[in-house]
């Protein structure tokens, strides 16, 4: 958190020297342009650092490592053909959209950084010994050390902030980086390259917040299925590389069917998912089913750009879908969809892909019966031979242990037989609730947006 930053270096270093522009002047026309780019503004705060990844993602970087410092949040990645600063530049200043669809996620993020959030951002391209540096007023050049891959560096404190109290400055890069994190966790698990935040891989379909692994979260099937629809690109450490932070209960987990064998293109990726957590009933813990609903994802350029809550029951098995928003019409900011026909179309044909796979679907808890049955069974035969000895010495207190020992052995394996019938109902509902979803425009299987993805 405390090493140095080099674009906390080169803002200290204008602060005598006084910051020009690239070129040395700042021209009219560029103070025109920043009047109408300030009117831009992207949905939720930290929605810039979608943007960047969608940048990276689309100027076919090979991996992307995210680092949150005490002072700024760092992005370091290689690109086959590096941006110019330069072309960056005349991007940034440029109202209009850029045919570069990397520098156009690019510069619609820094837009927000720098104008809206009011917070300086440092470029560094390999093989460059300057660096592209917003101060709050215009874009300048500084020297910067020869680097290997490119520096995207934003900073946690807004143009008027001054370094501030050390404690306090502490806190809130702290909130700062969590927002940013948050963000990332919600939207970027999508993301088609190795996406490393702090070293921690993130990209995975098992990563998703609500239907990937946690510990009341447990995947029963993670498919990928073929179709006529642009290629869905699959986040890589899905197969394999992905350790997710926290995993529930080892037995429930064993619910998950592995598929191996991949289309040769996928157009709908998918999770079946169990939600089941842990609760306190007495001086008993229990595991409980409790329900949610599914949902649709549109993945664009390694992001989630827009979702749907689909029109089926809440119940303890549900599904997300995940369908590439490849070629469909997008607001300005490229982070939500335009609905239409073509929309229409899509949602309609991602359905009928998942239909099959989801009636084919199923659950067992088979194996938690027998391990819950056997424990049982142990501890209830150990108490009746105990039962037998105390009773010949107390025989009021061996009848007691007996009924004890005779209701352990009645009950074991019924808290999981109880689970394994809830789930078994869920999947059941789900079922029904897909085959019976009809795309029309009169009649459309999703909500509108209410709550995040």
């Amino acid at each position: 958190m405390g090493r140095p930053s080099e674009l906390e270096d080169f803002l200290r270093s204008q602060i005598d020297e006084g910051a020009k522009d690239s070129s040395g002047k700042f021209t009219l026309s560029r103070e025109k342009a920043l009047e109408k780019l300030a009117a831009y503004q992207l949905q939720g705060g930290q929605s810039w650092v979608l943007k960047v990844i969608q940048a990276v993602v689309a100027a076919g970087a090979s991996e992307l490592s995210v680092r949150q410092t005490g002072t700024d949040t760092e992005f370091h990645f290689s690109m086959p053909e590096p941006w110019l600063l330069a072309e960056v530049e005349d991007a940034f200043y440029d109202p209009e959209v850029s045919p570069n669809r990397s520098l156009d996620h690019l510069k619609r993020g820094l837009w927000s950084v720098s104008l809206h959030n009011m917070r300086p951002f440092l470029l560094a391209i390999p093989g460059c010994p300057e660096a592209l540096v917003w101060t709050g007023k215009a874009l300048t050049r500084g020297a910067v050390a020869a680097r290997q891959s490119v520096l995207l560096a934003v900073s946690h404190r807004t143009i008027f902030e001054g370094k501030g109290i050390p404690l306090l400055r502490n806190l809130e890069a702290a909130s700062g980086n969590a927002e940013v994190l948050a963000e990332l966790r919600d939207r970027a698990f999508t993301c088609s390259i190795p996406l490393k935040v702090d070293n921690r891989r993130m990209d995975a379909l098992q990563a998703c917040p609500k239907y990937g692994v946690s510990k009341s979260s447990y995947p029963v099937y993670l498919a990928f299925l073929g179709g006529d629809l642009p290629e869905l690109k699959i986040p890589p450490a899905t197969f394999g590389k992905y350790r997710p932070q926290a995993e529930g209960d080892s037995e429930i987990a064993k619910l998950f069917h592995r598929q191996t064998k991949l289309p040769e293109k996928v157009a709908v990726g998918s999770l079946i998912t169990a939600h089941v957590r842990e609760v306190k009933r007495g001086k008993a813990t229990v595991w409980e089913a409790y329900s949610m609903g599914s949902c649709l994802y549109w993945v664009r350029d390694g992001v989630v750009v827009d979702w749907e809550h689909l029109k089926t029951s809440a119940a303890c098995i549900s599904c997300a879908l995940f369908v590439s928003a490849e070629g469909l019409a997008t607001d300005l900011t490229g982070l939500k969809l335009a609905r239409g026909e073509a929309y229409e179309d899509r949602v309609e044909q991602a359905l009928e892909i998942l239909k099959p796979f989801v009636s084919s679907a199923e659950v067992s808890l088979e194996a938690m019966i027998r391990s819950q049955k056997l424990a049982g069974n142990v501890a209830g035969g150990i108490m009746l031979v105990g039962a037998v000895t105390l009773g010949l010495m107390i025989p009021i207190w061996g009848l007691f242990l007996a009924g004890g020992a005779l209701m352990t052995l009645s009950q074991s394996g019924s808290t999981a037989r109880a689970l394994d019938q809830n789930l078994k109902r869920g999947l059941e509902r789900l079922q029904q609730d897909i085959n019976r979803l009809r795309p029309t425009r009169l009649a459309r299987p999703y909500e509108t947006q209410k709550d995040g993805p």
